[in-house]
């Protein structure tokens, strides 16, 4: 299996203190992935898998920052790690030629050391360089960040997977990748198999998330959070996975600055400010049609006024055009008010939560 690069950072955590005070061996909430703790989304991987089993060229998975596609992807990868051309990409390459290398262990003949670098290999006779060492075996590639590839790059993706019937692929990426492809790459869109969107964890999930991270260090069950304190965190993140780790992790490490053993509703009053509550009560006085958008784009990440329509799902308006009027004027109002942001797309613009009331949003 070739691993190419991670990206692991660690919350450093003093770990006398919170044996002590938690009984934990090591800080659980940092944002290393550990697929092995894997939580929510069987539903999603089960149809992944089952679609590679069958033979599916594409599957697509997307999801805005923090809902856990690099976990749910390292996840898939630990399931096919028993098969020899596995591939783990954590970016896509900008260079269409960086396929050569990448593919560079299976096109590589035996005793390759007595050979050039390359081989001979290039673009357009690596499908079938693939072709021979796979024979009747299978390569599978996952690749994270996919809405960072170049076109020329997806271009060529596509078409050594058109020559190569045993190549797989596996690509996760921020939903604006859906309009990527949608809008430039057509003929790879087709090929497309399984679409799968992450949104968030259940509260229930929320909760397994939080157990399994603190049993996995020595803790016990959810212990030192509560049932209040798990409420609070549900509601400050959303279910978004990596949300819940940052916030467990500030609480955790402001329980141990205070030297408190038990985190629960007192320990909340005395530790979220102000702001925060001015900030969560701003957004639940809110009108219901400006919740549902800011909900919706919690959900699904950077959407277009038109994308929001189509997910908002609803006939109360008379028309296209008259939803379309309505949806911008109540972003306006979300974007006066500083809970949403927007960036040019083309012609068009994307609008996104802002980071301030991103982590306060709750999905209804």
């Amino acid at each position: 299996m070739n691993f190419i690069s991670s990206r692991d950072s660690v919350v450093l955590m003093n770990n006398d203190k919170i044996k002590k005070l938690f009984g934990w061996n090591h800080n659980p909430f940092t944002f290393n992935i550990m697929p092995e703790l894997f939580v929510g989304y069987e539903k999603e991987a089960d149809k992944i898998m089952n679609g590679l089993e069958n033979g599916y060229k594409f599957s697509l998975l997307l999801g805005p920052t923090g809902s856990g596609k690099t976990t749910l992807i390292k996840f898939l990868v630990e399931k096919f790690s028993n098969e020899r051309n596995v591939i783990y990409l954590s970016k896509p390459p900008k260079n269409p030629e960086d396929w050569v290398t990448i593919f560079e262990n299976i096109t590589r003949p035996r005793f390759s050391l007595f050979f050039s670098r390359n081989n001979g290999v290039n673009l357009y006779n690596l499908s079938d360089r693939i072709n021979k060492k796979l024979r009747n075996s299978r390569c599978i590639l996952f690749i994270d960040e996919c809405h960072e590839a170049s076109m020329d790059s997806l271009e060529w993706l596509r078409t050594l997977t058109d020559h190569v019937d045993s190549l797989l692929v596996v690509m996760a990426g921020l939903p604006v990748f859906d309009n990527i492809l949608k809008n430039n790459l057509e003929t790879f869109m087709r090929r497309v198999n399984i679409r799968i969107e992450l949104t968030n964890l259940t509260k229930s999930e929320t909760r397994e998330m939080i157990k399994k991270r603190i049993e996995y260090m020595g803790g016990d069950d959810i212990k030192p959070f509560t049932q209040d304190s798990l409420n609070y965190i549900y509601e400050k993140t959303g279910g978004f996975p990596r949300e819940i780790i940052r916030v467990c992790n500030d609480l955790a490490q402001a329980a141990v600055d205070r030297n408190i053993s038990i985190i629960d509703s007192d320990f909340l009053k005395e530790s979220v400010s102000p702001d925060e509550r001015i900030s969560l009560d701003k957004i639940t006085t809110l009108p219901e049609r400006q919740r549902l958008i800011l909900e919706t784009l919690t959900q699904h990440g950077e959407l277009t006024p038109t994308e929001i329509i189509q997910k908002l799902e609803t006939d109360d308006y008379k028309d296209r055009e008259n939803a379309v009027r309505s949806v911008n004027n109540l972003l306006r109002r979300l974007m006066k008010e500083k809970l949403v942001e927007r960036k040019r797309y083309g012609k068009a613009y994307l609008y996104t939560i802002s980071e301030r009331y991103k982590t306060l949003l709750v999905d209804a």
